[in-house]
This record gives structure tokens, C-alpha cells and sequence, in this order.
């Protein structure tokens, strides 16, 4: 058990260096509450079960039954938290940047776009420039550290139909996404 925490933890370690403060913050308070369950599971000898990796990925059907959403975040933390909490009710595709997100958007449709405005490249604006001059009608929540009030104002002059702020609970985010798609 002592060797999946080390391997928990130096993930956790990579993922703060690279993150922004205030993901980098969630980070700590996240790996602070797994190594104290842990330590606790340990000291009252308590079986801790890993599941074990399944090939129980929906079929073709399955996938193109759902709705689908995209994420677009330069950070793999928020996408990798996104995919895990809507993936198993939604399609969820995920880009790190406004180019891989204009080339995902060229060739499908999707029900909702989860925006990072601030990205390195082509930022988030750059995203909603393209859906605006391909006349594309693409529901989008921003997901954004970046409150100002000029950022807000300037987001809400596209196709954007609400903000979450960075950092976000899940419930936050269900709510969010279930109040577009269903």
C-alpha cells in the first residue's frame, strides 16, 4: 500500500508543479485528504481496494447515444477532472488548446463547449471568434480563473451562455452542464 501512495503522491507532486496556484492549491488539499485516508486505513488495518483497469468502454452505439460535450483547457488536471465526473453520462472530448479545439469543432458538432478563456496559442476568444464566423450555434460555458470584469464582458458578447470559476466543486459543474443538455 505504501507504494501506491508514493506513486499517488509523486503523480500529485508532477501535476502541482505544472499547475497554476489556485489548481495547484486544490491539488494539495486533494493529496493532503488521500494520504490522510491512507495513513488512517492503515493504522486501523483496514483493506484498501484498488479497482483494477476493465475494458468496459461503452460500444459504438452507447457513445453516439449521449450527448456530447468538449473541454478545452490547457491544464490536463481540469481536463482530466471534467472527463471523470461527466464521462460516464456524457460523451466527453477533450482538447489542451484553441487549435485542437477548432479542429475537433470542424468536424463534429457537439452539445456544449467547456471554455478556457487564458491558454497559451490560441486562446479561448480565438474559439469563440471561429464558432461566430462559421455562424455556429455552440452552447458554451466558460471555465476560467479569469474574473475581471472586462473578460466577462467580452465573453458574453459571443455564444456563451454562463461562467464557472476556476477552481469548481463538481456539483458546481453538474449543475452547470445538466441545466444545458437536459
Amino acid at each position: 500500500m505504501n507504494e501506491l501512495l508514493e506513486k499517488i503522491n509523486a503523480t500529485f507532486d508532477q501535476s502541482i508543479e505544472s499547475s497554476n496556484d489556485e489548481v495547484a492549491l486544490q491539488l494539495k488539499i486533494l493529496k493532503g485528504n488521500i494520504n490522510t485516508l491512507f495513513n488512517q486505513a492503515m493504522a486501523e488495518d483496514i483493506e484498501v481496494l484498488v479497482p483494477e483497469s476493465t475494458n468496459n468502454e461503452p460500444t459504438k452505439s452507447e457513445v453516439h447515444d449521449k450527448k456530447s460535450i468538449l473541454v478545452v483547457d490547457d491544464s490536463s488536471v481540469i481536463r482530466n477532472y471534467v472527463e471523470k465526473i461527466c464521462g460516464g453520462e456524457y460523451d466527453v472530448e477533450v482538447a489542451s488548446g484553441g487549435e485542437e479545439a477548432i479542429s475537433a469543432l470542424s468536424k463534429k458538432n457537439v452539445n456544449l463547449l467547456l471554455l478556457d478563456l487564458m491558454m497559451p496559442g490560441k486562446d479561448g476568444f480565438s474559439v469563440l471568434d471561429y464558432l461566430k464566423s462559421e455562424d455556429r450555434n455552440v452552447p458554451t460555458v466558460i471555465i476560467s480563473g479569469d474574473t475581471t470584469k472586462e473578460t466577462i464582458d467580452r465573453a458574453f458578447t459571443y455564444n456563451v451562455i454562463d461562467m464557472i470559476e476556476k477552481p469548481f466543486p463538481e456539483r458546481t459543474l453538474l449543475e452547470k452542464v445538466k441545466r444545458v443538455l437536459e
